[in-house]
């Protein structure tokens, strides 16, 4: 009873599917309680962008906290900006208010929050000086490369995926360590205490995260070459 419940609840308030593919720990996390938020959100009768605003000072609010080492007011800020991060984009499509200047303000204060957030880790938690300079510098490559390489490499190819890698996407999975994943581990390491093995953790899954979805591009660009080369399928020419 209570499961049919919530799911009369959610899709009052949620009203069409994000995307086709999510990240596992919006699937079965952020997006199971980020409806509540969208309800309050709407039943205040504040606009999308006002949400997004709100969303990005938060976050902000959870980098400083870092950097000032209020561990537990920083790990509950930022997964508040997490939920509230869905509960605009929910709010704008339940009220039609989806546009391009809200996307681009969304972008904008997501990037903002990031920056802040892993600053304030690296200069608030007691890591060794390498460590320090490789966590922002980890998260700038990743935004360099995905951004200005794998994403528009996709847009314009068919990727060629490793079959443990399509297996998670036939179910509507994307097999990732995404920034919503970091932003869980951070807040509940920064409530345990283990923050500094938790960001060595991130600069290390983070690079691998990143080289992988290159590798898979390159992967795909050798196939298509072979591809021309011979005149076959190219799934018949991955190794």
């Amino acid at each position: 009873m209570l499961v049919e419940k919530y799911r009369k609840f959610k899709a009052k308030y949620v009203v069409s599917q994000r995307r086709e593919f999510e990240y596992a720990i919006n699937r079965y996390y952020a997006h199971l309680i980020d409806p509540f938020f969208t309800k309050l959100v709407f039943d205040l009768k504040a606009t999308p962008n006002m949400v997004t605003v709100f969303t990005g000072l938060i976050g902000v609010g959870a980098g400083l906290s870092f950097l000032f080492q209020q561990w537990i007011l920083g790990a509950v800020l930022l997964q508040l900006h997490h939920f509230f991060d869905g509960a605009d984009g929910n709010l704008a499509r339940l009220t039609n208010r989806c546009t391009p200047f809200g996307a681009k303000l969304d972008r904008i204060s997501d990037q903002v929050v990031r920056w802040v957030l892993f600053i304030g880790l690296a200069l608030g938690v007691d890591l060794p000086l390498w460590l320090r300079l490789a966590l922002p510098l980890t998260i700038l490559i990743d935004l360099v490369v995905v951004h200005k390489f794998v994403l528009p490499f996709a847009r314009k190819n068919q990727l060629i995926r490793s079959k443990w890698k399509q297996w998670f996407l036939d179910r509507g999975i994307i097999p990732g360590f995404d920034m919503f994943t970091v932003f869980f581990i951070i807040s509940i390491s920064a409530l345990s205490g283990w923050l500094p093995q938790a960001i060595l953790l991130i600069v290390i899954l983070k690079n691998l995260d990143w080289l992988y979805r290159v590798y898979e591009c390159l992967k795909t660009l050798r196939v298509s070459k072979l591809r021309q080369e011979i005149g076959t399928n190219p799934e018949d020419c991955v190794s």
